[in-house]
């Protein structure tokens, strides 16, 4: 327990010094091939490149707060030894060069990220946005998984719990199983969860999501999430 301390305030000054450490740069994807079975996180900043997703009303937008929140993520996932790889690491589309519509470079961005998590063995998607909705009263994360693969439930939930009880007491929201509307979970066949970090439509919610230390707040209690449910595998 000493040494999970020791190494979680480490995590939580390399976050906050964002400014300093660009962890864009220090991004490495893990070699997966030695391992097959070994559990490896598909880390995806959602959207990118011309695709912004949902826009604030202050013109905050959505792949910007998600590319952060990854980045931190994986300072997390470096130092505790989780393997990952990320789908972006930068503003960019996953699409394949060449493509000469919105349509089609969409339409490949997400075949791509789909075929990422096919292709690892045993992986984990861990899909990263932000909420808007047209009443601004409505705030706070929310957790979906994929029906197809039982354990994506027991990890929204781990998520959902770890961010709920250490930095969202107030929220209310239930994980919930995602439908054909999002892609990604619909057609999983590893584990896969995708958290809503806020409401881009509540003015206060949009101004911690903002926040480069709620940044680091909102990232670790993901972590955690994935951390306890990652020991309670190994300990079954």
């Amino acid at each position: 327990m000493k040494k999970f301390v020791i190494l979680l305030f480490a995590a939580i000054a390399l976050v906050v010094s964002v400014n300093i450490i660009n962890t864009a740069n220090t991004i490495s994807y893990k070699d997966v091939a030695a391992d097959p079975s070994a559990r490896v996180v598909i880390l995806d900043a959602g959207h990118g490149g011309e695709d912004g997703g949902a826009v604030a009303s202050d013109g905050t937008v959505e792949k910007e707060l998600n590319l952060q929140i990854t980045d931190d993520i994986a300072v997390f996932f470096d130092l505790f030894g989780i393997t990952y790889i990320p789908t972006r690491t930068s503003d960019v589309s996953v699409c394949d060069e060449g493509l000469n519509t919105i349509r089609k470079r969409k339409y490949s961005d997400i075949m791509n990220r789909a075929a990422l998590m096919e292709s690892v063995p045993n992986s984990i998607l861990l899909s990263i946005h932000q909420n808007i909705y047209s009443d601004e009263r409505y705030s706070g994360t929310q957790v979906f998984y994929t029906a197809n693969v039982d354990d994506s439930k027991v990890l929204a939930q781990a998520i959902q719990n770890s961010v709920v009880k250490k930095l969202q007491p107030d929220n209310k929201r239930c994980i919930k199983t995602a439908g054909s509307e999002i892609y990604l979970l619909h057609k999983a066949k590893n584990t896969a969860v995708l958290v809503e970090c806020g409401f881009l439509s509540n003015k206060n919610e949009l101004a911690l999501l903002k926040d480069k230390a709620y940044q680091s707040k909102i990232s670790y209690r993901i972590f955690r999430g994935m951390f306890d449910f990652l020991s309670e595998e190994k300990d079954v």
